[in-house]
Order: C-alpha cells, then structure tokens, then sequence
C-alpha cells in the first residue's frame, strides 16, 4: 500500500462527501444498503469489528468489511477525523480503496 495513495484518495473520498464516519452512521448506511465498503482501523475493539463485520454481512448485505492495517491516529493525518469506523458510500472510491487497503489483493 502506498501511503501517499492511501491519503490522496482517502482525502478525495472525504471531500466529495462519501464517507460516514464513525459506529452511528457506518451502521446507519450499512442498514439502508448504501454503503460499498465498511473499514474497522487496527486499533478498533474486537467487538466493534464483529458487530460492524456482522452488520455487513446480515440479511445477504455483502458489503466489503476490512480491518484496515491503519490507526484512527493515521486516519487523523489523513482525514482530520479520528473514527475507528467508517463506510465508504460510493463504489468507485470503495473500489479504489479496496485496492490501496489491500494492496491489489481483492
């Protein structure tokens, strides 16, 4: 993953207003099906990414859940918001940072 990538396109999600920060409104757009992708940071509570990798998965949602390998702190750097989750409500930046987060592996 390169991280200038990984910020660039993580501050364009943010921008364009894709993005849903934090456990309230991840969970809000994973329940009405209007998120892509769903991203737990590594510094996330074991019960936070089971009930947000069981929300993702309830009901045949299939939306993409990864636990990222990145902290809220670096999301900060990244973001200007420190969430431990967050959805990303637009398929083209979900496939986008499918890819970064993954490095090409998905």
């Amino acid at each position: 993953m390169s991280e200038n990538r990984l910020k660039g396109h993580l501050g364009l999600c943010r921008r364009a207003g894709k993005m849903s920060l934090g456990h309230d409104a991840a969970v809000t757009q994973i329940k009405k099906r209007k998120a892509f992708l769903a991203v737990c940071c590594k510094d996330s509570s074991e019960r936070l990414i089971r009930e947000i990798r069981d929300e993702c998965s309830f009901e045949n949602r299939n939306i993409t859940f990864i636990t990222a390998d990145i902290t809220s702190n670096e999301i900060y750097f990244y973001i200007g918001a420190k969430p431990k989750v967050f959805t990303v409500d637009d398929k083209g930046f979900a496939d986008m940072l499918i890819s970064d987060l993954t490095g090409g592996n998905e």
